[in-house]
């Protein structure tokens, strides 16, 4: 079964450069409901990390500023392994 919905047009735009990015990396036609699909899985399996994470870290649940620090923790990592990739 087939449906309709609106979308507002920056939306669409940015659905339609998913479609793009996805279609380039895959080589082949997307459809847009492949991409929402390719959105809700992506969403899914951040929240399944997050929860097993929480589970290894469950002292840390609820605490804002620990995550913040952990992220930060995370983005200053990925910056040195691709100064790392770039250097050898």
């Amino acid at each position: 079964m087939t449906t309709t919905i609106q979308l507002s047009e920056e939306t669409q735009g940015k659905l339609f450069q998913l479609v793009a990015r996805l279609q380039s990396e895959l080589g082949r036609r997307v459809s847009y409901d492949e991409a929402i699909v390719f959105l809700i899985m992506e969403i899914q399996g951040k929240q399944e990390a997050r929860e097993r994470f929480e589970k290894l870290f469950g002292s840390l649940r609820g605490k804002k500023r620990v995550w913040e620090d952990l992220r930060q923790l995370r983005r200053s990592e990925k910056q040195r392994h691709e100064r790392l990739a770039r250097s050898a």
